[in-house]
């Protein structure tokens, strides 16, 4: 006897089920970048928070350092970078129009 359930349903479970795994996953590297440095390999003179001169050291520019210092007061608590990662870890890319891009299934499906 056949399944009740297609293929196309069957990407489309995974697809969410992927979509929905990315906080946890985000959650997992807590306080890691993406190139896997934790807030204290950026904290170059250990004094508990980020320069905008760490951040450009360790390959980031003004505007991540904007965007990672929510409360504006120049330096990026290690709070506010957690949060700054996991921001960026769920971002969903923007197309060319500033509009999300539609989300597609892995390839091989």
């Amino acid at each position: 006897m056949k399944s009740g359930i297609s293929k196309t349903q069957t990407r489309l479970a995974a697809l969410l089920l992927g979509i929905a795994m990315l906080p946890a996953y985000a959650g997992d590297r807590k306080g890691m970048s993406e190139s896997g440095m934790s807030f204290k390999d950026h904290d170059t003179n250990n004094d508990g928070h980020l320069t905008v001169e760490e951040f450009k050291n360790n390959s980031k520019d003004d505007l991540a350092f904007k965007a990672a210092d929510i409360n504006g007061d120049e330096q990026v608590d290690p709070e506010e970078f957690d949060k700054y990662l996991i921001k960026k870890a769920t971002d969903q890319p923007k197309s060319e129009t500033g509009q999300p891009k539609p989300a597609q299934p892995p390839s091989g499906y």
